[in-house]
């Protein structure tokens, strides 16, 4: 993810890790190195790391997600790779945009990808064309559900609604001081849509929110001082939130209710994936955490990759995670 900005004018509100990813054209590593934080002294988790990819010194991969040959990324520049096994990667299309790209969603061969400017991009099989969007704001995610269902969340309270696999978008209308107290239009960071067809988001002010009904209406689940980057629901009700400071909020009724479990880290957490047995790992600026389903505390992964580099999206393939982000790296995680 990148600084949101206006036509205008740079955002006033934007976290410290986005400021430094604030233009892809330049290089972010020097700027990320300021803003390494001490994790605490819990000790490393029992797991292993390797880099499995990486591309030239201005390649940036900012999203990831699983897809149905594997998995799937985008980046700068507008660029889409892949990876059948996940150790093998190729980047041999783009969108036909030179926007960067943010996140990458596919459901059942019907693709979407978001980015800078309000660029929405879908390929049902017949080639990506880009979609009009009810905003100009920069997209930070892309969800997708069943029977067409697809949300897109965004900078300044952007958060827009498909029911036609992303054929056409609108914007949910949200009345956030009711539902985050604040005078404001959050930046959304993150969204999901559980099995039934929920609607989740995530962002600024410790905001986690719920629609039942495709966006129409929307009910607070959380609150709180730090930002929430990243989000992953699993269909055993298991669920985690991510940010700032080194947030890690779990769910365990499907959203319902929501509990801080001690990270020992202070680093900014970018997004987190859950494995079918319901451990997960959470990546963010040189950072990594392993969380266990049924312990009430995060452990460190004090690996060399993670301590050198920053890592804005990670997803599951198998039993192994992969974390994607700067020159763009990958790492795969085992646990």
């Amino acid at each position: 993810m990148s600084t949101c900005t206006t036509s205008t004018s740079p955002c006033k509100r934007c976290s410290a890790w986005e400021a430094d990813m604030a233009s892809v054209k330049n290089r972010v590593a020097a700027g990320v190195c300021a803003l390494l934080l001490t994790a605490g002294a819990m000790p490393a988790a029992a797991a292993s790391s390797e880099q499995v990819h990486r591309g030239h010194p201005h390649d940036v991969l900012f999203g990831v997600n699983t897809s149905s040959d594997g998995l799937l990324a985008v980046g700068s520049n507008g660029r889409l790779w892949q990876s059948r096994d996940g150790s093998q990667w190729q980047s041999n299309s783009n969108v036909g945009d030179s926007r960067a790209l943010l996140a990458v969603s596919e459901r059942q061969g019907n693709l979407l990808a978001v980015g800078q400017q309000g660029g929405i991009f879908h390929n049902a099989g017949d080639g990506w064309k880009a979609v009009e969007a009810p905003v100009k704001e920069r997209l930070f995610a892309v969800a997708q559900g069943d029977f067409g269902l697809a949300v897109v969340t965004g900078a300044f309270g952007a958060v827009l609604c498909s029911q036609d696999g992303g054929r056409s978008w609108q914007q949910s209308q949200i009345d956030w001081p009711a539902l985050i107290g604040q005078n404001y239009q959050p930046h959304v960071y993150n969204a999901a849509i559980d099995a039934r067809g929920r609607i989740y988001i995530v962002g600024e002010f410790g905001m986690i929110a719920r629609s039942d009904d495709a966006g129409k209406s929307w009910q607070s689940l959380h609150s709180g001082e730090a930002s929430l980057f990243g989000l992953a629901l699993s269909d055993t009700g298991l669920a985690y939130a991510v940010g700032q400071s080194g947030t890690v909020l779990r769910s365990k009724d499907g959203g319902d209710s929501w509990k801080a479990i001690t990270s020992n880290s202070d680093a900014i957490l970018m997004d987190v994936a859950i494995r079918a047995d319901g451990k997960a790992v959470a990546t963010g600026i040189r950072q990594a955490l392993s969380i266990s389903p049924t312990s009430s505390q995060a452990r460190v992964l004090n690996h060399d990759a993670f301590l050198e580099s920053w890592y804005s999206d990670i997803a599951v393939l198998g039993n192994a995670f992969y974390a994607v982000g700067e020159q763009a790296k990958v790492i795969k995680i085992s646990l």
